[in-house]
């Protein structure tokens, strides 16, 4: 392992400081503002994946707006249809989808951080913390390990099975994110 390998990993303890030295509302609102760029490509999804949906894609879209603007909100119908949207999303063999799953997937997991609380998913998930990746330390940067490799187009995987199969993904763009994202929140 090369000095550049740990770069990864480095970045990711560096973000779990930072996010450690922020209120919940803080960590909330740093975490919206790395995710929002990626609510777009959700929005204009148009796949069906519900037989009776609650909500639409923009409709959950800007729910997931208007909560981050402190309106009150059906956290509970747009967390379900956010991990619908994902888990339908990550079955399929199609590259760009499953990072469109990953977008829905840190949108419902920023969802409940957010609302403080386990938001309903009507048991399309056992546990609503299998959503996101475990890998990092905390769920804060949990969801931020998600967006780097989501933000760089990539679907995710562990940044050391990265090193492992590096023909698989491209650690190097999600090392690029993750640093873009830590500058973002941390300047």
């Amino acid at each position: 392992m090369t000095e550049t390998d740990t770069e990864y990993s480095e970045l990711l303890q560096a973000l779990d400081v930072f996010g450690g030295s922020l209120g919940p509302d803080e960590q909330v609102s740093c975490l919206y503002r790395l995710l929002a760029p990626l609510l777009g490509q959700v929005e204009r999804e148009d796949m069906e994946f519900s037989d009776e949906p609650v909500l639409s894609n923009p409709e959950a879209v800007q729910g997931l707006h208007r909560a981050a603007a402190g309106e009150p909100v059906d956290a509970d119908a747009i967390h379900e249809h956010l991990t619908a949207m994902g888990l339908v999303y990550s079955e399929d063999q199609d590259p760009d989808l499953h990072v469109i799953s990953q977008s829905a997937y840190a949108a419902a997991a920023w969802l409940r951080l957010s609302a403080g609380r386990k938001l309903r998913t009507d048991d399309l998930a056992e546990d609503d913390e299998d959503l996101i990746p475990a890998f990092a330390p905390s769920t804060f940067t949990q969801i931020i390990d998600l967006l780097a490799w989501t933000r760089s187009d990539q679907v995710y995987i562990f940044w050391e099975d990265a090193l492992t199969y590096p023909d698989l993904r491209d650690l190097q763009a999600a090392t690029r994110e993750l640093r873009a994202m830590y500058a973002e929140i941390t300047t």
